[in-house]
């Protein structure tokens, strides 16, 4: 039984009178079994066969279990495809690899078609007349998807599934933003060079940093990981096997048999952590996930959030899923469900996702407390109640201070008062006239260089003049004596302060 909003999208999507088009729905809300009653309806109305290209084996199955008896499977083995099917599904390289085998299809469905590979298949050419659905939950590629594509439907928000109770928010933890603020990573076909990226997270201070962060933020957590590459997951793998924990590990090269038998153990075992690289983020349903822990950095939006959907799925006892993020991610992208202009991406590629104007990406920061990410405007952390203002306020006096230290080291305070002694003894100055004359100088150098010369930094250094004014006239260096002298710096800088406004508005 379809649920309101995918009704709407079928609808949506069978309406149209485009031949080429991508229904965009966010992972977790169900792409796959809306698509399928799609496949069906095409068949129902108009008896014509229809292709299902998938990307995984999960999906494969998913898709061949939900359409019945009368699907072909076009595996590696098959050489001979028959034309008395309904439905034929396959993966998108081996149908490619018998293009020529195929019978004729009336609707072609691509599943997770931002990913490019269905632009090598022939039914894009303009000669052609069975109709293309893509569906995806993030239409975003190099070269723009309206290139290959008619248009765009969207479907539900991910906050309006929340909402609905369809979909689970997530609360998310940054670890290690400043060792990752530090790297300066290349970019290699529009993502951070990967043997850079292994070096780094396979580090014992990084490999120690997801290790501290599971135990702080999801000690028991069934929990799932995404890591660089094999070498960087297999460290993270033996550390937490090393730490006692049930975990394993699962990647492209894991063979069928053991691959099912690792998602099976994943799905019963209620502590269960599994380590993976780049397997499980689309095609994979496992609403049990409690923790997600983004153990890499990325460039590509569409990863970012097929990675954290993989945690939204509603489950008993479950109400809230946990992201752990040591990539800077969700500063560099935003949080998952906020609003992503998709209509853009479609029509202009993926060079949108870099935190420009238009993008809807919400300006995110760290507590320092107790790692929450949040938006920028929260004065207190919504998580542990740290107080930002109070934080800001130190920093901001810490950044006075530096800049204060700077100026002193490259225009030191330079009071003549050699000088103004000698000039006073030949002159016949009273002491009195002699701090009038050291005030002058100070105030000068305020006025110059504020406001980096605080008014607390020339007070303090009338306070050092006054210590060696009262050793040449034999006074004591008392209350009295320095609340004149500031007195007589107050008088000056306000004298000048009115003078100078006056000039102004004259």
């Amino acid at each position: 039984m379809l649920r309101n909003y995918q009704i709407e999208a079928k609808n949506t999507v069978q309406k149209t009178e485009k031949r080429k088009t991508i229904l965009q729905m966010p992972t977790g809300s169900g792409k796959t079994v809306t698509f399928i009653e799609i496949a069906k309806d095409h068949f129902a109305e108009t008896t014509e066969r229809v292709l299902i290209l998938v990307h995984r084996t999960e999906l494969l199955q998913q898709a061949q279990k939900a359409l019945g008896e009368r699907v072909f499977l076009i595996s590696a083995g098959v050489k001979n495809i028959p034309a008395n099917y309904d439905y034929y599904i396959g993966m998108v390289e081996t149908v490619n690899r018998r293009i020529n085998k195929l019978p004729s299809f009336g609707l072609v469905i691509i599943d997770e078609c931002h990913i490019g590979n269905f632009k090598k298949m022939p039914f894009f050419s303009a000669d052609r007349t069975e109709k293309v659905l893509g569906v995806t939950a993030t239409p975003i590629s190099e070269q723009p998807l309206a290139h290959h594509y008619d248009e765009l439907i969207l479907g539900p928000a991910v906050t309006n599934l929340i909402q609905s109770g369809h979909l689970l928010n997530c609360d998310v933890y940054g670890f290690a933003s400043d060792l990752v603020d530090k790297q300066k990573w290349k970019i290699k076909k529009g993502e951070f060079d990967e043997q850079q990226m292994e070096e780094f997270y396979s580090s014992e201070k990084m490999v120690k940093n997801v290790i501290n962060a599971y135990w702080e933020k999801a000690p028991g957590k069934k929990t799932l990981i995404f890591n660089v590459n094999l070498k960087h997951s297999s460290a993270v793998y033996s550390a937490f096997k090393n730490e006692g924990l049930d975990v394993r590990s699962i990647c492209g090269e894991t063979e069928k048999v053991e691959r099912a038998e690792i998602i099976r153990w994943f799905k019963n075992t209620p502590h269960a952590i599994l380590c993976n690289v780049g397997v499980l983020t689309t095609g994979f349903d496992e609403p049990s996930v409690e923790t997600i822990i983004l153990n890499r950095a990325t460039k590509s939006l569409s990863l970012y959030l097929q990675m954290i959907g993989r945690g939204s799925r509603l489950s008993d006892g479950k109400d809230k899923f946990v992201v752990l993020d040591l990539g800077k991610n969700t500063i560099r992208h935003g949080a998952y469900d906020d609003y992503f202009d998709w209509q853009s991406y479609f029509k202009h590629g993926a060079k949108l996702n870099d935190g420009k104007a238009g993008t809807g990406v919400a300006p995110v920061k760290e507590c320092p407390e107790c790692h929450f990410l949040q938006h920028t405007r929260k004065l207190v952390c919504v998580n542990c109640g740290y107080d930002f203002e109070e934080e800001a306020q130190r920093q901001a006096q810490e950044e006075k201070e530096q800049k204060l230290v700077l100026l002193i080291s490259s225009k030191p305070v330079s009071v003549p008062t050699d000088r103004i002694y000698s000039l006073a003894k030949d002159r016949n100055w009273s002491p009195y006239a002699v701090l009038h004359k050291v005030a002058e100088h100070l105030n000068n150098y305020y006025q110059k260089y504020k406001p980096t010369a605080t008014r607390e930094f020339i007070s303090l250094e009338m306070a050092k003049e006054v210590v060696e004014w009262c050793k040449v006239y034999e006074k004591k260096n008392g209350n009295w004596i320095k609340e004149i002298s500031e007195n007589i710096l107050n008088d000056k800088i306000k004298l000048y302060e009115q003078q100078a406004g006056g000039n102004i508005t004259g």
